[in-house]
């Protein structure tokens, strides 16, 4: 039992912190976009705040959809819908070069059923922990934050256009 519980510390799914940092980390980069966009919409030198307004909604919404639709990838990585693809792909792939994708004993012959594969497939997934829910909340706040910028615009600013 105490081996089992050390094992499970080293992968990093039993650390609270763990999770605040992947919070963290992706809370900056989707900033870190919003930010890029808004630079090269040069929103910092803007005088009319409407169209502040404007440029921030897609500022924020730009990295929400993005991360939303990387959660949702990731949600159909988990549950197997690219297994099918990736071992086509990998068996494929072997005959161009087969010293990288096959492990020594596939190399002489023996090829891993796709039964197999899938299970070490989903024995592998277990072990990681997901990113999917971290990608999706903060993808949600920053589409929300860029909807209540969206409605602010049209409500106080009726007239604004982006261009």
């Amino acid at each position: 039992m105490e081996e089992n519980r050390d094992n499970k510390r080293d992968v990093g799914t039993d650390s609270p912190r763990a999770g605040g940092r992947a919070y963290g980390i992706t809370f900056l980069c989707a900033a870190a976009v919003s930010v890029a966009y808004g630079a090269s919409k040069d929103l910092f030198s803007i005088g009319d705040a409407g169209v502040i307004l404007g440029y921030l909604s897609d500022a924020f919404v730009i990295p929400g959809v993005l991360l939303m639709g990387l959660s949702a990838l990731t949600f159909v990585k988990r549950q197997g819908g690219f297994d099918g693809m990736t071992y086509c792909a990998r068996y494929m792939s072997s005959w161009l070069l087969p010293q990288f994708w096959l492990n020594r004993e596939e190399r002489s012959g023996k090829l891993q059923s796709y039964r197999d594969y899938c299970a070490d497939k989903r024995r592998r997934e277990r072990e990681r922990r997901s990113l999917g829910r971290c990608f999706f909340l903060v993808g949600a706040v920053f589409a929300a934050v860029g909807a209540v910028c969206l409605v602010a615009m049209k409500l106080w600013f009726p007239g604004t256009v982006l261009g």
